[in-house]
Formats: structure tokens, C-alpha cells, sequence
């Protein structure tokens, strides 16, 4: 059952504060089945911040699996709130040379589907969440993504990505875990059907919303080296 469905707004370009989809646990007192999926705004809010206290979702949107279980912020959350954020995809960039200048290029990262299509499976991610009553909205439900060291094809790219869960075991591995201590589902994705290509960069802007935002395109760089050609 999808809790909150009416809060979920569906974007091409994701940053904190955004809404995501995220599976749960249910929690007592709901009459419902095991699982639930609520929408969650991306970037964790402590329950005990200030209720007075200006929301920040760039402070803990991401959190390392190394040291999930030493931070108390983050350590309290797992025998009761985790959560597995159901996202396509996911954007990482690499700094380029295009001409004089250095551009930051967006690359978008996903699952592949038949016929080596983008649209492949939804990427299950290992994410902790809480609730914060604060602020003039009432409750604040928050989510933060739990990230691991790279899979050996993506490091030349970037450092970390998401702790993508494999299997339908993995999730239940990571949802059903009750103590204190990171599930052994959280390590690197680096399975063959895990694809990436160049997007504009224009979603360098995280005001830009558009369709395109994951579409293949060519890189900056070609782009520039193109002209310089001609």
C-alpha cells in the first residue's frame, strides 16, 4: 500500500528536498501488510532537531555505510527505520576539459532494459529515514540514501554510489535487519547491466526540470572539439 501517494511529485532531476518513493517496514499501530511505501522527502531531518530549527535537506542526504553504525545520528534509525528509495536512476559527474575551460559533466547512471534500452529495472537503494515534528506543516517525513565505495567500472567516475540491493533477498536482508549493525546487502553494484551515457548539462542547474534531463547527448567536450574542427 503506497501511503502517501498525493505527496509524491515525480522529477527527472532529483536533488534534496525533493520527493521520492520509499518502501518501509510497517510501523505499529498500522493495520496494514508488512511493507508500505511512503513518500519522503529526500535529505534526512533528525527527529530531534529544533522544531523551530530551519530545514537544511543538503546536510545529510547521503549517508556512508562504513560508518552508519558509529554515527548516532544515523545508528538509532536502523533497527527501526529503514527504508529502500525506488529511483530509475542517478546522476554522477566528471570534470572534463572542453576547449579552455573545465565542465562539469553529468553522466546518468540506470539499470538496462531489454533490447539495451534505458528503461530498465527500478533501482532498489538502502536508505534510513526518520520523522521530524517541526516547523508549519506538521510531520516531516525524511530520507537519506546510503552510499558504499564504487564498483570497480564506475571509479573513474566517482568514488561512491548508491548501495543498490541486488535481489528481492537483499531487501528483505536490509529491510527485516533489527540491530545495530550494516547489512551485508550493502556493497557495490557492479553488474553488467549497470549502464551510463552523457547528459546536458544543464541539469547542473537543480532548477532545471525536463524531460531531457536523461536523455543521451554527446558530451561537452566532443561538442567542443567538434567546432574547433570544423
Amino acid at each position: 500500500a503506497w501511503k502517501t501517494p498525493d505527496q509524491y511529485e515525480p522529477r527527472y532531476n532529483a536533488s534534496p528536498g525533493a520527493s521520492l518513493a520509499v518502501i518501509r517496514r510497517a510501523e505499529s499501530g498500522e493495520s496494514t501488510s508488512d511493507r508500505v511505501v511512503e513518500t519522503m522527502r529526500f535529505g534526512l531531518v533528525p527527529s530531534f532537531t529544533d522544531p523551530r530549527a530551519k530545514v537544511d535537506f543538503y546536510r545529510m542526504f547521503n549517508a556512508r555505510s562504513e560508518t552508519i553504525a558509529e554515527k548516532g545520528v544515523f545508528s538509532r534509525l536502523l533497527q527501526r527505520r529503514r527504508g529502500v528509495v525506488l529511483i530509475n536512476g542517478f546522476y554522477e559527474w566528471a570534470a572534463e576539459r572542453a576547449g579552455s575551460s573545465q565542465v562539469k559533466q553529468p553522466y546518468y547512471l540506470h539499470l538496462e532494459g531489454k533490447g539495451g534500452g534505458s528503461e530498465g529495472d527500478v533501482l532498489r537503494c538502502a536508505a534510513l529515514y526518520d520523522r521530524w515534528q517541526g516547523g508549519t506543516g506538521g510531520e516531516l517525513v525524511t530520507v537519506t540514501i546510503i552510499t558504499v565505495e564504487a564498483s570497480e567500472p564506475l571509479r573513474w567516475l566517482h568514488d561512491r554510489m548508491p548501495a543498490v540491493l541486488r535481489t528481492d533477498a537483499d531487501v528483505t536482508a536490509w529491510l527485516e535487519g533489527s540491530d545495530d549493525r550494516p547489512s551485508s546487502a550493502l556493497r557495490p553494484y557492479g553488474e553488467a547491466d549497470m549502464k551510463w551515457y552523457p547528459v546536458t548539462t544543464r541539469i547542473n542547474r537543480g532548477d532545471f526540470e525536463d524531460p531531457s534531463c536523461c536523455e543521451r547527448t554527446r558530451r561537452a567536450a566532443e561538442k567542443d572539439a567538434g567546432s574547433v574542427a570544423k
